[in-house]
């Protein structure tokens, strides 16, 4: 799924290249991603209005217009925004289409149907499951101190489970926790409560720094907006391979009902779990 620093780097995109123009048509191909908020159908309610700003609320991105509405689109684990110029092909499985006053189109595409695209009007955001926003990991306001009183009450957590709740923390996806756990030294499978201080404060300062090495390298691949960028993950899908900091075959579990890539040496569990990774 597309995760902050992919969702920063569309957000930029956006800001950059449909900020400003009209929406003239509006094509619904796969209605079961469509969340019409309103009482009229998207194209009596859309068409004519200028995107005036792209907002990110991570995980959410949000489209707003100069007629108080919003398009909030939530892209879940296999959607694509494909910002697609005349005469270039459309990318597979389109679910909705905005064409726009430059005869570009805005597509939002997921060949599994989970990407949501909700239109409400702004700031009524009581239809969207789950708009309900941690503390950005980006801003100032997220210190060590800040950090660790999350921690204390979420103490009967995994900590995978922990990073991984955008209502506590806006915004870790699972690709860029598993990352952020290698780089902490830390099992995925630790309860948060056995974390001691020193290892609560190296973990906030890997949030950091992964997450802020993630957005300069998706920047740096500037790739088009609906690429997934993760050649630069180091245990993030590299099940059977050689951890890059001490060789051990890095392995994967799950955390309710989630793949994570560790290494088991690098992170070793602090409890008996059900296979010893070390004996192995």
């Amino acid at each position: 799924m597309p995760e902050l620093p992919d969702l920063l780097y569309i957000r930029n995109y956006l800001r950059n290249n449909i900020a400003g123009r009209t929406v003239t048509d509006v094509a619904v191909k796969r209605p079961v991603v469509l969340r019409n908020a309103l009482d009229q159908p998207p194209g009596e309610s859309l068409c004519g209005g200028r995107i005036a700003a792209v907002r990110l609320d991570a995980p959410f991105l949000a489209l707003e217009f100069d007629t108080e509405l919003d398009i909030v689109l939530n892209l879940m684990l296999a959607g694509k925004i494909q910002h697609q110029h005349r005469g270039e092909k459309r990318d597979g499985y389109c679910c909705v289409s905005f064409l726009l006053d430059d005869e570009s189109c805005l597509n939002i595409c997921d060949d599994q149907q989970m990407a949501k695209v909700y239109i409400v009007r702004r700031g009524d955001y009581a239809s969207i499951p789950r708009y309900r926003l941690g503390l950005d990991i980006l801003s100032a306001e997220f210190t060590p101190a800040r950090f660790r009183e999350l921690a204390r009450r979420h103490g009967r957590k995994q900590v995978r489970v922990l990073i991984n709740d955008h209502a506590i923390l806006a915004s870790i996806g699972n690709a860029y926790a598993d990352e952020i756990l290698f780089d902490a030294g830390i099992h995925p499978k630790t309860y948060v409560s056995k974390l001691s201080a020193e290892e609560l404060d190296r973990l906030h300062g890997s949030i950091v720094s992964v997450m802020r090495w993630g957005i300069a390298e998706v920047e740096k691949a500037a790739q088009p907006i609906q690429v997934k960028v993760r050649d630069h993950m180091k245990v993030r899908n590299r099940k059977g391979e050689p951890c890059p900091r001490c060789g051990t075959t890095i392995r994967r579990e799950g955390v309710r009902g989630y793949d994570v890539f560790f290494c088991p040496r690098c992170q070793p569990a602090t409890r008996k779990l059900f296979i010893d990774w070390k004996r192995l």
